[in-house]
This record gives structure tokens, sequence and C-alpha cells, in this order.
């Protein structure tokens, strides 16, 4: 599995690291009874401060590892893409299949929004 970051994605994340803490992760966030199209949540990229015994498996990417949880790795694909679209100020996680999250949010260890 492995995640290109373009230089885009990468500028917007620094813009973020520089204003809050943390290591980034994909965190896959449950919505209790799912949506009506049966997804059951959706990602975020959280800004781990801590460590969190949730996020067990390490993605390979363009910027280094990335942690993610080992059961939802089945929700990911095998080469994804994490781009940011400046003119809707959305990161967008897109795959070989399509997309997977067209605005991913970001977090804090808290799940507060923060972008």
């Amino acid at each position: 599995m492995y995640l290109t970051i373009t230089d885009s994605a990468i500028e917007r994340l620094d813009f973020i690291q520089e204003k809050h803490e943390g290591k980034i992760a994909l965190s896959y966030n449950d919505v209790p009874g799912g949506y009506a199209c049966g997804i059951r949540g959706t990602f975020s990229l959280k800004l781990v401060t801590s460590p969190k015994e949730e996020l067990d498996t390490p993605i390979n990417s363009s910027i280094g590892d990335i942690y993610t949880q080992s059961a939802h790795l089945d929700d990911l694909n095998e080469n994804m893409k994490l781009d940011y679209k400046k003119n809707y100020n959305t990161l967008v996680l897109t795959s070989d299949s399509g997309i997977i999250d067209a605005n991913l949010s970001v977090v804090d260890d808290n799940d507060t929004k923060l972008y």
C-alpha cells in the first residue's frame, strides 16, 4: 500500500503543521448508524501528539510512514493519492478506483476539526 502526496498537498500540510503540532495519521471515524448509502464512516487526517493504540499500521508514503487503523485497511486501496485543490480549499484522497474522500478533514488529537 502506498500513498503519494502531491506537492500542493505537502505545502498545505506544512502550512497546517506550522499552526498545529502533531504527526500526521490517517484515521477512520465511525459514524453511528452509518450513512444511507451504506458507508460506515469517513477518513480524516489526524495530528497525533501522543501515541494512539488504534493507529497500529504504517502506510508507506512519499513523506514517510503514515499510520492508520489495521481494522480499516479494507477501506483503502493499494495505490492512493492525497492532493490539495486550492480553488476548493480541500484535501482530496483518491485511488486507482476513484475518490475515497473528496473533502478530507484535518483534526487534532481530540478529533476537533482544524481544517
